[in-house]
């Protein structure tokens, strides 16, 4: 793959890891009136008075996480692609 390929695919990566952490039935956690947004890690906190906090670390580990993720699906698709058309 070319470098400009991994660099769509982070692009990917991060705008699937915003979007997933918004659809409110996938692990939202509320505590106290705080909602706590991010998957697997929490990265976003909304506090009950409507004011919000950034965790770097959950941050990353879930761009981390789905970047590996998005990398091995592009990865099999493309041995798969190779696969069905050189049959």
């Amino acid at each position: 793959m070319k470098k400009i390929t991994y660099l769509i695919l982070f692009i990917i990566s991060i705008a699937i890891m915003i979007s997933m952490s918004f659809i409110p039935a996938l692990q939202t956690v509320t505590t106290n009136g705080d909602q706590y947004l991010g998957i697997p890690a929490f990265w976003l906190v909304i506090y009950a008075d409507e004011s919000f906090g950034f965790q770097w670390a959950g941050f990353l580990l879930n761009i981390l996480v789905i970047y590996v993720i998005v990398l091995l699906v592009a990865k099999v698709y493309q041995l798969f692609y190779r696969f069905i058309t050189t049959s």
